[in-house]
């Protein structure tokens, strides 16, 4: 096993560096994204002044929701009713303990095994899916008539450089704004908006790149520090070092 600093710094900062809730911070002032060119929060608060039942899929730690009300004063006093699904086990706790203080109820909801969303057809009148996955003809069941889905998802070939870079197949080729927009409209909703966009994510070095896949590891799966420790190297002596973001993001209406 290689025992230099820089291997033995790479090897801690992965074993040490988890996702709790949906959490960036410790990267702070070492990754910088650029930034889309809609306003994904602003659209969702729009859409919240009117709304009043609502679901927020996949809501990590439920920091993102908790925002959002926030910034509109809703709740439900005036007769807001909000839920929120999150798949990955230990953010459930986080969101629950986070989200109950706003009233707001969270469902284990796992998409990728198949589950359906936990609420009656024709609940609601807002979904809302940052980043999370959906299927189609669920969100089109759950939704009342007049009901909207806002959504704002990573493009499955986002980060083409990590698997140039350090190997490893791409999980969801398969997510692009064609394929989301056409099984939408397969399921009956009426789209109002659909925009990608591509921009730059830039690392500071390559300790920063070790602790962001950690973070995300599905961005390259089986990521190994001893296995990429050569990669690596040639990386840090480039610094920065930058990926391509991709995003799309989808308005879809149920007349």
């Amino acid at each position: 096993m290689d025992d230099s600093t820089d291997a033995r710094a790479w090897r801690d900062a992965y074993a040490a560096s988890q996702m709790i809730g949906w959490d960036f911070s410790r990267l702070d002032g070492r990754l910088t994204a650029d930034e889309p060119d809609w306003d994904f929060d602003a659209e969702c608060r729009a859409a919240l002044t009117t709304a009043s039942r609502v679901v927020d899929l996949g809501t990590g730690g439920g920091e993102q929701l908790i925002a959002l009300l926030e910034a509109v004063g809703r709740g439900v006093d005036d007769g807001l009713q909000v839920a929120a699904t999150e798949g990955w086990e230990p953010n459930v706790a986080v969101a629950r303990r986070n989200l109950a203080p706003h009233g707001v109820s969270v469902h284990g909801h796992d998409v990728e095994a198949g589950e359906p969303l936990p609420f009656m057809d024709d609940s609601l009148d807002l979904v809302i899916s940052r980043h999370e996955d959906f299927k189609a003809h669920e969100i089109a069941r759950v939704l009342a008539p007049g009901g909207r889905f806002l959504t704002q998802q990573v493009d499955g070939r986002e980060a083409h450089e990590f698997r140039e870079w350090f190997g490893g197949e791409v999980l969801h080729a398969d997510v692009t704004l064609a394929n989301s927009e056409s099984e939408l409209r397969a399921a009956g909703l009426r789209i109002e908006v659909a925009e990608e966009w591509a921009g730059r994510m830039e690392f500071a070095d390559a300790l920063t790149v070790v602790e962001y896949l950690a973070l995300v590891p599905w961005d390259v799966p089986g990521f190994s520090v001893e296995d990429n420790l050569e990669q690596l190297r040639r990386l840090d002596a480039v610094r920065p070092i930058s990926v391509t973001q991709r995003r799309f993001r989808l308005i879809a209406v149920r007349d």
